[in-house]
């Protein structure tokens, strides 16, 4: 008997995965490429008679294996690790889906009934007057399903409210969640109650404030933000183990006000990691490369404990130290890490979203992070494609010291003399657009002969960012030379990193770990946070702080000078 002919399936297996919403960010990502952001052909032809496969799609190659699949491109032949589209769409909708404005408070509280959400100020008709609160306070009644209700503060129905005030000022200025309860005579439970009140708040007024971008003049206000991000750390909940959770926190601030305009942890607070695990399992995840999974957004709890093992490896704590404690490994009871290419990509698409649809030309300065670049040229591809986004990425040397960085600037000054001709004592005395004007002369010098999308070495240090190296990624043959020089000059981050330097300093738990012999060389601090939760809600509730309301010395906040607010925010009117 004769072998049965073995007959190919007639189903094409995908090389790379579907696109989620219309989003799909998996082609060449070389804006110098004629391919940019063209999709390639998503299936695998391999074996395929070539009249069957479609000429018009650029082909490209998928190589590597599990979770480090890469598309190399046919064309430039450079190589991006395959992202999952699904993950960063859940993710995404995830980070805007936190800003939701309340509902109207002058409206029926009965949940189930037809006026729920309608205004008392819009549809006076459905209410009707109920006398009086014991305070004086007019209460209203629904005509509907006859819910009374009054109209007051926000806070009336709160524990000692006169702590609010108190509270807000004290975690944005670094008191640590024991010492406020010390000062306030809170006990901690209610202390945690007033930062869930206080981020509620935040959220509410975030939502409708924010809502204002629409009406930012970029033209006026300027177009130019940096992009960084810095580690805060958890404590882990068990004495044995004794380690800190990194958790990164990316920000980008707007160059000119300073403001941020968006700040996001790679932490999900809502996350159970038994049930993400679970889920994994049951979909097979853990057979397919991550680019094809189902979960593919946060750490499962398998790659969590390998991690957390990792980090622990070398912790020598004697049995009698604590011997109280569990000697297993206790996960967080709920949160989970989400991956950092991940949260860089949403980051950047919800950074797109609050700068609109206008027709402005950005610049988007970036650390050198590994991911980051490549996760805002993703994004905002179209802008770049049509001209209006250029990518630029900024090195420098972080570890010098004091001294080493004075004796660079004196080095930075003199090579800017050498190479405008002025001395240091007449380049003090000129306007600074003369000063600018000149350093972009200097500078359109300095480029002759230098190859598109290179690293250029900035020869005028500055103690801030020393040894700063620059790299145009969008950078192009038919870049015009006066442009080049000036994004290199424009190419800074100190307007993101003053942020972060200011959330070391004022937010108790974001100062870095302190190792000493006596603890073993270990980094531990008990001001640290156990609940994830916290974490991002305190990091909202800074960033709130410092756009809208600034300190006592504040003159002009960075909300003030993009143009949406007339003055500082006062507590009064935060707390109404």
């Amino acid at each position: 008997m004769k072998a049965l002919t073995k007959i190919s399936s007639p189903a094409r297996r995908r090389r790379l995965p579907f696109p989620s919403f219309g989003i799909d960010i998996n082609f060449c990502r070389n804006p110098q490429c004629p391919l940019f952001a063209v999709p390639p052909d998503p299936y695998d032809n391999r074996g395929k008679s070539p009249g069957k496969v479609k000429p018009n799609l650029p082909s490209g190659r998928v190589i590597g294996s599990r979770d480090e699949k890469t598309f190399e491109c046919g064309v430039c032949k450079q190589t991006s690790i395959i992202k999952n589209n699904h993950a960063l769409v859940e993710e995404y909708r995830r980070l805007r889906g936190r800003f939701r404005p309340e509902g109207p408070r002058d409206c029926c509280p009965n949940e189930a009934c037809a006026n729920h959400d309608k205004s008392l100020r819009d549809h006076p008709d459905l209410f009707r007057k109920s006398g009086r609160t014991a305070k004086g306070v007019q209460r209203w009644k629904c005509k509907t399903c006859l819910t009374s209700f009054s109209l007051g503060s926000r806070i009336r129905r709160q524990h000692r409210s006169n702590a609010n005030r108190e509270v807000l000022w004290m975690i944005t200025n670094g008191v640590p969640i024991s010492k406020i309860a010390d000062f306030t005579g809170l006990c901690p439970r209610d202390v945690y109650a007033k930062i869930d009140f206080i981020y509620d708040r935040v959220i509410d007024l975030t939502a409708r404030r924010e809502a204002m971008f629409e009406k930012v003049d970029w033209q006026k206000a300027g177009r130019r933000f940096a992009t960084d991000s810095q580690t805060l750390h958890l404590n882990w909940p068990n004495r044995k183990t004794r380690a800190q959770i990194a958790v990164p926190h990316i920000c980008t601030a707007h160059a000119n006000s300073g403001y941020i305009m968006a700040a996001h942890l790679a932490l999900d607070p809502e996350v159970d990691l038994p049930d993400i695990e679970a889920r994994m399992v049951a979909a097979g995840d853990f057979n397919v490369p991550r680019a094809f999974r189902r979960q593919a957004r946060v750490w499962s709890e398998t790659e969590f404990k390998h991690h957390l093992d990792k980090i622990t490896r070398n912790v020598a704590i004697h049995p009698m130290e604590a011997p109280e404690v569990d000697l297993g490994l206790q996960l967080p009871h709920r949160g989970a890490l989400i991956r950092q290419d991940m949260v860089q990509l949403a980051h950047a698409f919800y950074l797109r979203r609050c700068l609109g649809k206008g027709g402005e030309r950005f610049v988007f300065v970036l650390d050198a992070d590994s991911g980051l670049a490549l996760s805002f040229v993703s994004a905002f591809a179209a802008w770049i494609q049509a001209g209006r986004a250029d990518v630029v990425v900024v090195q420098f040397d972080k570890h010098q010291t004091n001294d080493q960085r004075n004796m660079l600037v004196v080095e930075g000054k003199a090579a800017l003399e050498l190479a405008t001709g002025v001395s240091q004592a007449a380049w003090a005395a000129l306007p600074a657009q003369d000063q600018i004007d000149l350093t972009d002369a200097a500078v359109e010098g300095l480029l002759a002969g230098h190859l598109p999308g290179e690293p250029f070495a900035w020869p005028f240090h500055t103690k801030s960012e020393p040894h700063r190296r620059i790299r145009i990624i969008t950078d192009r043959i038919g870049m015009a030379q006066d442009r080049r020089a000036r994004l290199m000059r424009l190419a800074t981050l100190r307007s993101v990193d003053a942020y972060f330097h200011k959330v070391r300093s004022n937010v108790r738990f974001a100062a870095r770990p302190g190792r000493t012999p006596s603890s073993n060389d270990r980094a531990w601090d008990r001001h640290y946070l156990y609940n994830p939760e916290t974490m991002m809600k305190i990091i909202e509730i800074y960033r709130f702080a410092h756009n809208w309301m600034g300190s006592a010395t504040t003159k002009e906040t960075p909300a003030m000078k993009l143009g949406l607010a007339r003055g500082k925010m006062r507590a009064n009117e935060f707390f109404e």
